[in-house]
């Protein structure tokens, strides 16, 4: 009988020890992987409602095992420093503007020539199509990073504290702080403006103080950051379109299951367009906001035509600067907006 109970209590323990593994391994499956990402834009910011809607969709898409935190207002460093930090695998990710990675490939840099996408239309039907995605595929090969999706960013206007920019040459000899995104350089100065480069945590201070006459961002940017206290004129002209890259190190994406790195995959390309959407109506809201602070100049009221052409006139500098490849992306961006 004794013999009988201790072989009863010897198969009870083994049963509850194997239970106890189940339990471990089933834990051990469902640790949750965190992901900081960080951006320069404001809490009120094209990166950061892009992000919001990101995280949700992730949390739902994954079931709560992938969690996205978010570090806005150059938290992680300055775009630079985020497109290293992500190269280097230090930073997980970050929201940053196609442009900083044109160090790792060059026609990341094309999306921001000034003038070259008409509307948001435009911008939907190459960062969604086959060009876009090409683009990210390139910028992988070459980076060394994890390029999920392009999302919108906006178009950038121009704000000064000089006059209204209603042609061309009102632009001539305006000191305007651009990113340090050769592109944007190379139109402006053939505009006659003279680009400085600032970095966008010291932009607001360089405006009040008279550093630069200017600078162009979209017009989140410009209201979350109330650049209108210290700028009289806005021009909505659609000067340049920055698309941001939601790039993650591949050290992070590496941890990640292949069902967690589709469900992120689909989350990035979903939020593309809900944001493009949530985007343009919170635009519209911003310039009614904006009315009562800025004398505003429509893109209506000029000769849109004008600009580009100026632009179109140094395609040759981008040709020696950046190769036939640039060039050839911008020819396949203007074919897709017919």
């Amino acid at each position: 009988m004794k013999k009988l109970i201790f072989i009863l209590g010897l198969f009870t323990v083994l049963v509850m020890y194997g239970c106890g593994g189940s339990s471990s391994e089933t834990n051990a499956e469902e640790e949750v992987v965190e992901i900081s990402i960080g951006h320069v834009g404001a809490p009120v910011s094209p990166q950061q409602g892009a992000a919001d809607i990101f995280t949700e969709l992730v949390e739902e898409k994954t079931g709560g095992s992938v969690e996205i935190k978010i570090y806005n207002s150059s938290q992680l460093g300055d775009e630079r420093e985020l497109v290293e930090g992500v190269q280097m695998g230090t930073i997980d990710g970050g929201i940053i503007s196609a442009g900083l990675f044109a160090s790792s490939y060059n026609v990341m840099e094309a999306f921001e020539v000034p003038f070259l996408f008409e509307d948001t239309e435009h911008t939907l039907t190459v960062n969604n199509g086959e060009i876009g995605r090409e683009v990210l595929d390139n910028l992988e090969a070459n980076a060394g990073l994890k390029a999920l999706s392009l999302w919108e960013h906006g178009f950038r206007q121009i704000t000064n504290s000089r006059g209204p920019i209603e042609t061309p040459e009102d632009l001539q000899g305006l000191k305007i702080r651009s990113p340090e995104v050769q592109s944007y350089s190379v139109a402006l100065q053939e505009f006659g403006a003279n680009p400085i480069p600032l970095s966008f945590s010291e932009l607001y201070v360089a405006m009040d103080r008279g550093v630069v006459d200017g600078q162009h961002n979209p017009l989140m940017h410009i209201e979350g950051q109330r650049f209108y206290e210290v700028q009289d004129y806005l021009t909505v002209m659609d000067f340049a379109y920055t698309p941001n890259v939601l790039a993650l190190s591949d050290s992070i994406w590496e941890q990640l299951s292949k069902d967690q790195q589709n469900a992120l995959d689909e989350a990035a390309l979903e939020t593309a367009e809900l944001w493009a959407e949530e985007a343009a109506e919170e635009n519209e809201e911003i310039l009614t906001e904006l009315e009562d602070k800025i004398e505003i100049i429509h893109k209506e009221d000029l000769d849109w035509e004008a600009f580009k052409q100026v632009v179109e006139d140094v395609y040759p500098v981008y040709e020696e600067e950046y190769g036939s490849e640039f060039v050839q992306f911008l020819e396949e961006v203007q074919a897709a907006a017919n």
